[in-house]
C-alpha cells in the first residue's frame, strides 16, 4: 500500500512538472516578441551614439575645456565616414569608409583597427558595458568588446538596409536599431529581442529609462515600454528633417525649417517655442539643462535660445568677412554641441571651428576648416572635430 501511495505521488509529482513545462513552453511561445528588460543604467561613455546620448541631446556630460587652444592636428588613412564615439577615457572609436573600425587614444594614436564586411550605416553605438555596436549596410550586428575582439554577428531583418540606419543605447545594455520604419531592439549580446513597425520613415530615435520614443520624419511621435508596441502620442504636424531631441518629458524638434517646438509626452500637446519665417532653422539643436538650446540659424549662425525660446544671443559661425555660401552649398549643414554650462562649438562647411563660452565670449580655431566636418565629440580634456577626408583636431586646455 505504502508503495502503491509513493508511486501515485510520484507520478503525480512527474505530471506536475510536465505540465509546468508545457505552460512554460506556451508561455514562451506567446512571450517570443515580448521583452524582459534588467535595467542597468546609461554607460559611462561621453559620447556613446551620433547624438552623444540616447535622448539625442547633443549636450556633454561634463564641462568644456574653459580656455581651449588646439593642441592635436591628426590625419587617419582611409577617412572618417560616421561622427567618432568616444568612451570615459577619452578613447575616439572611429569607423573608417575603407570599411574598417577603430580605435585612437587620447594623442590620436591606433590603438587597434578591424576590417569590417561593409561600411557602417550608422555612427557608433557604445552599449552600458562599454561594448561597440556597429550596423552596416548589408544589414547586420556587429558587436566589438573594448579591445577590438568581434563577439557577435546578427543579421538583421530589414527590407531595405539602404534607407537611413539609426541606432541608440538602452538602459537594459542593449540598442535600439531602425532602418526606414522598420525597428529592431538588441539585447546586451546583439540578439533580437523584439520587433516593431513604425507610422513612417524614422527622423530621430530616442530612449528614456524603459520607454522608446520613434518620431517620424513627417512629425509623428510614437512612444513604447518596456513590453507593448509603439503607440501614437501626437504629431508635430510637419516635417522633422533634422531629428528631434528629448529632456523633462518632452520632445523638442525643428518643424519646417523655421518652427522650434515642444511636444509634451504626457498629453501630447505641442507647444510654439519660437518661429521664424524669414529664417532657416536647424538642427540637430543642442539642449541645456536650464531647458534652453542651441540652434544653427541660416546655416551659418549659432543662436542660443532661452527655456521660452527666446533668442539670447546669435553668433556668426564663421569669422567677420569670411563667405561660407558657395562652400555650404549642397554640403552637410553646421553641427554643434553644448556642455553642462551651455558652452557651445560648432562646425560648418568651409569655416574654422568656433567656441562659444558660456559668458558669450567667442574663440576660432585657425586651420580647423573642411569641407565635411562631422558632429564635434567630447572627451575628458579636450574636444575634437573630424573630418570625412580623415584629418581630426582636438582643441583643450593651454599646456603649462
Amino acid at each position: 500500500m505504502k508503495r502503491a501511495t509513493r508511486a501515485l505521488a510520484a507520478c503525480s509529482c512527474l505530471a506536475l512538472l510536465a505540465e509546468l513545462s508545457l505552460q512554460a513552453r506556451a508561455s514562451s511561445a506567446r512571450d517570443a516578441q515580448q521583452v524582459h528588460v534588467l535595467m542597468v543604467g546609461r554607460g559611462p561613455a561621453l559620447a556613446a551614439s551620433e547624438g552623444l546620448d540616447a535622448r539625442h541631446s547633443h549636450r556633454s556630460r561634463i564641462p568644456f575645456p574653459q580656455d581651449p587652444e588646439l593642441n592635436l592636428r591628426v590625419r587617419l588613412p582611409g577617412g572618417i565616414g560616421q561622427a567618432p564615439a568616444a568612451d570615459e577615457a577619452g578613447n575616439l572609436i572611429i569607423v573608417h569608409s575603407e570599411p574598417r573600425l577603430s580605435s585612437l587614444d587620447d594623442k590620436g594614436r591606433t590603438q587597434w583597427t578591424e576590417r569590417l564586411p561593409s561600411e557602417a550605416s550608422s555612427a557608433p553605438v557604445l552599449l552600458s558595458d562599454g561594448a561597440i555596436l556597429i550596423v552596416t549596410r548589408d544589414a547586420e550586428a556587429l558587436l566589438f568588446s573594448r579591445a577590438g575582439k568581434r563577439v557577435q554577428r546578427a543579421a538583421l531583418p530589414f527590407s531595405d538596409p539602404r534607407r537611413r540606419t539609426l541606432a541608440v543605447a538602452t538602459e537594459s545594455g542593449g540598442a535600439l536599431v531602425v532602418s526606414g520604419s522598420e525597428l529592431v531592439e538588441l539585447d546586451s549580446g546583439a540578439q533580437i529581442l523584439r520587433q516593431a513597425r513604425l507610422r513612417g520613415n524614422t527622423g530621430a530615435l530616442l530612449v528614456s529609462g524603459s520607454d522608446s520614443i520613434a518620431v517620424s520624419e513627417t512629425g509623428m511621435v510614437e512612444r513604447a515600454h518596456a513590453t507593448g508596441d509603439f503607440e501614437f502620442v501626437g504629431s508635430f504636424a510637419g516635417s522633422v528633417g533634422d531629428g528631434a531631441a528629448m529632456q523633462a518629458g518632452k520632445v523638442f524638434a525643428i518643424v519646417d525649417t523655421h518652427k522650434w517646438l515642444a511636444l509634451d509626452l504626457a498629453t501630447g500637446e505641442v507647444g510654439m517655442l519660437a518661429t521664424d519665417p524669414a529664417s532657416t532653422l536647424s538642427g540637430p539643436a543642442a539642449l541645456f539643462a536650464s531647458g534652453g538650446a542651441a540652434l544653427i540659424v541660416d546655416n551659418g549662425f549659432v543662436s542660443k535660445r532661452a527655456r521660452d525660446g527666446a533668442e539670447t544671443l546669435r553668433v556668426a559661425i564663421g569669422a567677420p568677412g569670411a563667405s561660407f555660401a558657395s562652400l555650404a552649398r549642397g554640403s552637410r549643414g553646421a553641427r554643434l554641441i553644448s556642455d553642462t554650462n551651455e558652452a557651445v562649438f560648432a562646425v560648418q562647411p568651409g569655416n574654422d571651428a568656433l567656441f562659444v563660452a558660456a559668458d558669450g565670449s567667442v574663440r576660432r580655431f585657425e586651420g580647423t576648416s573642411c569641407l565635411d566636418p562631422l558632429r564635434p565629440t567630447p572627451t575628458p580634456h579636450a574636444v575634437v572635430f573630424s573630418c570625412r577626408t580623415g584629418q581630426l583636431f582636438a582643441v583643450g586646455d593651454k599646456r603649462p
